[in-house]
């Protein structure tokens, strides 16, 4: 007769309390990437200097009907010019992990390499909150303060541009909530009016954040675009290519002690060992500045938040 195995409780002794799953589970969070939407001026990095100046020319200039006596001769034209300025500036992020974690971590857990991965990513997040700080700065404006927005306001937006003369195509950066208002709005829209989803192909293409296209203007939504000053507003925009503008300062190598940077990109990381009491940091670097380039080429879209 086989011996019977018998014992009290549950069997807590006997197993394990719980099982670490090596599968790591992101949080949903934005990863709009607005890069695609602005125009590099140039890179700073080995120029000398952290300043980039760019000469700006207004070429309205038509001819005129000559004088009828055919002698008088037609006056120099002036041409209006000007400059636009961009300042590279550091932006920066570190993380920070103990020996204890490295040592007693197992598959799945969050280690050093893991890390690294992370600070090319937080660029790209970072780029995007600095596009966002700047679109609500344009002179023009649609939309109405603490009321949702409207198609209305998206025709408002598209018309601006128009009558300005920007060439298309255009681009919208909408807060989640007023992209959703959009879309409310053009529920109750009739004729032929059409809001085109992304595909697989086009999210592929153009990244996270991009929310699909609507009267021919690409969509992204964001929720690093700003509140108003009092907190009940969002103040996205729509513009054309021009609008916003940025420099960055390639690594051109590596710094000392530093990951080598791939070509032509601002990002390097480094390493720092401090042996007491036991941390290891991997510190992420990047030079960059965002402006507006020309104010008549954008419209902030202003609406309830």
């Amino acid at each position: 007769m086989a011996n019977e195995i018998t014992y009290t409780g549950q069997g807590d002794n006997l197993r394990a309390a719980e099982v670490f799953n090596s599968l790591i589970w992101d949080l949903v969070y934005d990863r709009t990437d607005l890069r695609q939407l602005c125009v590099k001026l140039g890179d700073l990095g080995g120029s000398g200097s952290a300043k980039l100046e760019t000469p700006q020319v207004d070429w309205n200039l038509p001819m005129t009907a000559a004088a009828g006596d055919e002698v008088t001769a037609t006056g120099n034209t002036a041409i209006t010019d000007s400059a636009l300025s961009l300042t590279v500036a550091q932006q920066i992020i570190a993380f920070e992990i103990s020996d204890l974690m490295s040592v007693t971590g197992g598959a799945g857990n969050l280690d050093i390499a893991r890390l690294a991965e992370a600070v090319s990513n937080a660029y790209s997040l970072r780029f995007t909150d600095q596009v966002c700080s700047v679109i609500d700065g344009f002179t023009s404006t649609v939309g109405t303060t603490t009321v949702d927005m409207t198609v209305d306001d998206f025709y408002a937006a598209m018309f601006t541009l128009e009558q300005a003369v920007v060439s298309g195509p255009y681009a919208a950066v909408l807060y989640p909530t007023q992209f959703t208002d959009l879309q409310e709005s053009l529920r109750s829209e009739g004729g032929a009016l059409q809001f085109h989803a992304p595909t697989a192909e086009m999210l592929a293409m153009k990244g996270p954040g991009f929310a699909g296209s609507f009267l021919g203007v690409d969509i992204w939504k964001s929720d690093s675009v700003v509140a108003s000053g009092s907190g009940g507003d969002s103040e996205g925009a729509m513009f054309g290519l021009g609008a916003v503008v940025y420099a960055e300062a390639s690594a051109a190598g590596a710094m000392p002690g530093s990951i080598v940077a791939p070509a032509m990109s601002p990002v390097y990381a480094e390493f720092e060992r401090v042996a007491d009491p036991g941390l290891c940091r991997v510190v992420g670097h990047a030079f960059n500045a965002v402006a507006i380039g020309e104010d008549a080429r954008g419209v902030s879209i202003i609406t309830d938040r």
